[in-house]
């Protein structure tokens, strides 16, 4: 199954699944015209609050949410300098919390590099999956324990 069709299945599955058996992360990248990036991360909300300190049943707080977030997944642009994502906003529907940011990337996505390490410190088998759309074309990078960064193509 290519990752275009992968990442939205999984999106549903995380919005629909009723106690989730796996650990997953889904985010968006999209390069809109212009070259303004928007930046939308899907995780559970039991998983994510304890991780930024919110108690147990409580959507977590905007500053440690953006200052957990801010230092796990990172995105440079294609010569190195790291991309400031601005906070967009958040909203839990069920028990998903997507979290919105945008960006400015210098270049566009092509050949930007991309971290994901959100809740690999709290679960062994946290899968972290992004997919980028730019330029007409659509690319998926899974990102698990211990990885670093990678390019998108």
């Amino acid at each position: 199954m290519s990752g275009a069709c992968l990442l939205p299945l999984i999106a549903a599955w995380l919005v629909f699944a009723g106690g989730h058996p796996t650990h997953t992360s889904a985010t968006e990248l999209s390069q809109e015209p212009g070259g303004a990036v928007s930046v939308a991360v899907r995780l559970f909300a039991d998983d994510i609050g304890p991780a930024v300190g919110a108690p147990p049943g409580q959507q977590p707080a905007g500053a440690s949410l953006r200052g957990y977030l801010t230092g796990r997944f990172v995105l440079l642009d294609r010569s190195g300098a790291p991309v400031a994502l601005a906070w967009d906003g958040g909203s839990l529907h069920g028990d998903v919390l997507t979290v919105r940011s945008r960006a400015r990337v210098s270049g566009g996505l092509k050949g930007a590099t991309v971290t994901n390490r959100l809740l690999t410190e709290r679960f062994a088998d946290q899968v972290n999956l992004v997919r980028a759309t730019y330029g007409g074309r659509s690319a998926t990078l899974i990102f698990t324990r211990g990885d670093g960064p990678k390019a998108l193509p």
